[in-house]
């Protein structure tokens, strides 16, 4: 009887990981299907690792609504349609066989690739002010309004300001699970704000892995804009190498060779170390989205599944496995003593 509910004490444990996500830019999906597409495309990755855990904890920080009151729509067959899903969640085995290209769409990809190429690559016009911020303001709405947005005057208005909405959304899924083993994978502009509300809680939370996926947090105006908005001091005129957030036990940047957002992905390079020591690994991975009609080697979808990704979940995953069966060895061994 003793034994039986200690067990039962042993599996009412908590789980004691969890992977959060935070998506990036423009309008998405419904928050559900979001959710489901990034967790089958994170089980893409884990089935291609033996004995890999097949379940885990997933929890989507989802912002579009913030800034898009209606998402895009598996309903919407309009493809000049503004809530037409232009890239939905493909498998890898599917891809190939829908990748099938138009002329327009060629075009576009070409438009897409050009702007990259001329203000976000390395060799673009990143490192200055005017064009970079004229082309997110004409091109990244939702960077333009996190960075740009004026400061409401009033105080009670402050908390509709949209970079305090989408941190606080954050912080309080962080707070709320600080007593579990976290993952958190961050694509995009998801990065900068992983970033900006892991280095404003300091010690508050932990995080075993920090995972920024096709970052934009290497270029040179982003790092600066840290620097300013978090008052940490800098010279006007040179490079800004911001800290690695103190609560980061791990830090990893993964980004595709065609993926121009991300083309300063080595943040090693650009951010220095915590306490701990702890600063980004960079590494070049890849991104099969790009085998889709879109050309696109930053979508979320191909990272989420690439192998490297999936070593770091397998690995976090197989951390708290270990974790829960520590937590029943000390729940045997209380019993024990208590007995005898």
């Amino acid at each position: 009887m003793a034994q039986k509910s200690l067990l039962r004490n042993l599996f009412k444990v908590k789980k004691r990981t969890l992977v959060i996500g935070i998506h990036g830019l423009s309008n998405k999906p419904p928050k559900r299907l979001l959710t489901h597409w990034w967790r089958r495309s994170i089980e893409e990755g884990l089935s291609k690792i033996d004995k890999s855990p097949t379940q885990f904890d997933f929890k989507m920080l989802y912002w579009a609504d913030l800034l898009y009151p209606t998402p895009l729509s598996l309903k919407c067959k309009d493809e000049d349609d503004p809530l037409f899903i232009e890239e939905p969640y493909i498998s890898e085995k599917q891809l190939q066989v829908h990748a099938r290209k138009g002329l327009i769409q060629i075009f576009r990809n070409l438009i897409q690739y050009i702007k990259e190429i001329i203000f976000l690559s390395r060799i673009g016009l990143n490192k200055f002010r005017k064009p970079f911020d004229a082309i997110v303001k004409i091109g990244f709405k939702d960077l333009d309004i996190y960075y740009n947005e004026e400061a409401p005057k009033n105080e009670q208005m402050f908390e509709d300001y949209f970079r305090n909405k989408v941190r606080s959304r954050l912080i309080k899924l962080l707070l709320k699970n600080k007593r579990k083993d976290i993952l958190l994978v961050a694509h995009s502009m998801g990065s900068i704000i992983a970033y900006d509300v892991l280095l404003s809680l300091k010690h508050r939370v932990k995080v075993k892995y920090f995972v920024a996926l096709g970052s934009p947090m290497g270029l040179p105006l982003i790092r600066e804009n840290i620097m300013k908005d978090h008052h940490l001091p800098f010279v006007e005129e040179e490079e800004a190498y911001p800290p690695t957030p103190e609560g980061v036990e791990n830090w990893y940047s993964f980004c595709d060779r065609e993926d121009n957002i991300g083309a300063h992905y080595n943040l090693a390079d650009y951010y220095v170390e915590n306490v701990r020591g702890v600063k980004p690994i960079g590494k070049y991975v890849e991104n099969n989205y790009k085998e889709w009609k879109t050309d696109n080697a930053h979508k979320s979808f191909g990272y989420l599944r690439c192998i490297e990704m999936a070593e770091v979940v397998n690995e976090f995953l197989l951390g708290g496995r270990s974790s829960l069966l520590a937590k029943g060895k000390q729940l045997f061994m209380r019993k024990g003593r208590e007995q005898t």
